[in-house]
C-alpha cells in the first residue's frame, strides 16, 4: 500500500504526481473486489463442471496430485473472467487491418481458451490436459497480480470440497448463473451431495 500511495506517474495532463486518496480507495476496492468475486466464481465453476464430468472429479478424488491441473483446466475451460477490455494506446496492425490509437478491443478469453489449433478437442474437459498458458489471467503487462492467490485457493477448496464430499449433483432446476457485466459464474448453483 505504501508503495501504492507514493509512487509517482505522469498523468493523462503529462503532470507528475501520486494517486489522490479518492484513487487510492477506487483502486484497491477494484482490486479486493475482483480477486474476491473471480475466485468464488471460479469454485463454482468447479462444482458445476465436475458434476458434468463426475469420471474426471472420480479421477481427482482416487489421485489429488492431478488437482493443480485441474485448476488450469478449469480456467480454461470456464474462465470466469470470459472478456478483458483494453484501449489501444497506438496505431496496430493485425492480420492486415489497422486498428487505430484510441479504439477499444475487446479480448475474448473464453474464445481463445477454446482454440483448436492450441487445445486438442477443446471443447471437452480433460483434468490430465496439459493446458500450457492458458489465457484467462491475461498476459504480459496486463496479467493478473492475483493470479497464483486465485491458483492456490481454488486449489484449496478442490482438495478440501474432495476429501469431505467426494461425489455430488447439481440441481439444475434451481441453478442460476449471476447477470454481471464483467464476470461469469453462479449466483446459486445448489449441491446434492451423495
Amino acid at each position: 500500500m505504501t508503495r501504492l500511495l507514493t509512487t509517482e506517474f505522469e498523468d493523462e495532463d503529462g503532470k507528475t504526481r501520486t494517486l489522490t486518496h479518492d484513487e487510492a480507495i477506487v483502486y484497491t476496492t477494484v482490486v479486493a473486489g475482483a480477486g474476491n468475486e473471480t475466485t468464488g466464481r471460479l469454485i463454482g465453476w468447479l462444482g458445476s463442471v465436475l458434476a458434468q464430468n463426475p469420471d474426471q472429479r472420480q479421477a481427482l478424488v482416487d489421485d489429488p496430485a492431478l488437482i493443480p491441473g485441474a485448476i488450469e483446466e478449469v480456467l480454461r475451460y470456464e474462465p470466469p473472467g470470459p472478456f478483458i477490455a483494453r484501449y489501444v494506446t497506438q496505431d496496430v496492425e493485425y492480420h492486415g487491418r489497422t486498428i487505430p490509437e484510441g479504439s477499444a478491443m475487446m479480448f475474448i478469453v473464453g474464445a481463445a481458451n477454446r482454440d483448436e489449433n492450441r487445445y486438442p478437442d477443446p471443447d471437452r474437459f480433460d483434468v490430465r490436459r496439459q493446458v500450457g498458458q492458458q489465457l484467462t489471467f491475461g498476459l504480459g503487462v496486463h496479467y493478473c497480480l492475483g493470479a497464483a492467490l486465485a491458483r492456490l485457493e481454488g486449489r484449496v477448496a478442490l482438495e478440501e470440497i474432495l476429501r469431505r464430499f467426494p461425489r455430488w449433483e447439481v440441481d439444475w432446476d434451481g441453478a442460476e448463473l449471476a447477470q454481471t457485466s464483467t464476470v461469469r459464474g453462479w449466483e446459486t448453483l445448489p449441491l446434492i451431495i451423495g
